[in-house]
């Protein structure tokens, strides 16, 4: 039988989409664990680690719930929504920094160069995961695609490379790493935007 999402439904999911990225403490540890990892994993030159910390992070529903919030006209949430993500951002950056000056990467690395790559690709492959990860969240059924598209849109890593730039005080990386990071919080958002607006008019009357 093919699934129905009423306007209930969606009003609902969202107002759960709020709730879950409240800036508690709970969403505070993970952003921290998921940008230690992520830096370790830089250390490590491990991509297995690193995907491991995009799974763990919670930024990626943040800048969904942005979207969203900025489609509905809810301006109070969405302020919030923007607070969270930049509070979140500035964590990683310190947690990543301060691993890097006690941990310093030696040299250059592989994933690093890899990571930096075109940013063109990086607004498509951030503005269809906005897309899939607004659809996976609010449609019945299919939110476990959620760890899949965390890994694919990749937030954390350009992060941690903001704080490792930094700690280096490496300038191309720095300022490469974070026109990553603002081009996927760009993405995602015009993403999710578009997909809350398609939903609620698909969406059918209870």
């Amino acid at each position: 039988m093919k699934a129905k999402l009423t306007k209930n439904q969606l009003q609902e999911s969202y107002e759960k989409l709020e709730l879950r990225t409240q800036f508690d403490l709970d969403f505070i540890l993970l952003t921290v664990a998921a940008a230690a990892i992520c830096s370790f994993g830089f250390r490590m030159n491990s991509s297995s680690v690193i995907i491991g910390a995009m799974v763990l992070s919670p930024i990626l529903l943040t800048v969904v719930a942005l979207g969203a919030s900025v489609c509905w006209g809810k301006w109070k949430n969405g302020v919030r929504n923007i607070t969270t993500l930049f509070s979140s951002i500035v964590i990683g950056i310190a947690t990543s920094f301060i691993i890097n000056k006690i941990f310093p990467i030696v040299g250059g690395s592989e994933i690093t160069e890899r990571i930096l790559g075109n940013q063109t690709d990086y607004f498509f492959v951030a503005f269809f995961s906005g897309l899939a990860g607004t659809f996976a969240y609010f449609w019945p059924g299919i939110i476990e695609a959620i760890a899949g598209i965390a890994i694919s849109v990749a937030l954390i890593p350009p992060v941690v490379m903001v704080g490792i730039g930094l700690a280096k005080w490496d300038m191309v990386l720095l300022t490469s790493s974070i026109e990553i990071v603002l081009i996927n919080v760009a993405g995602i958002t015009i993403g999710s935007f578009l997909l809350v607006l398609g939903l609620k008019i698909r969406a059918t009357k209870e």
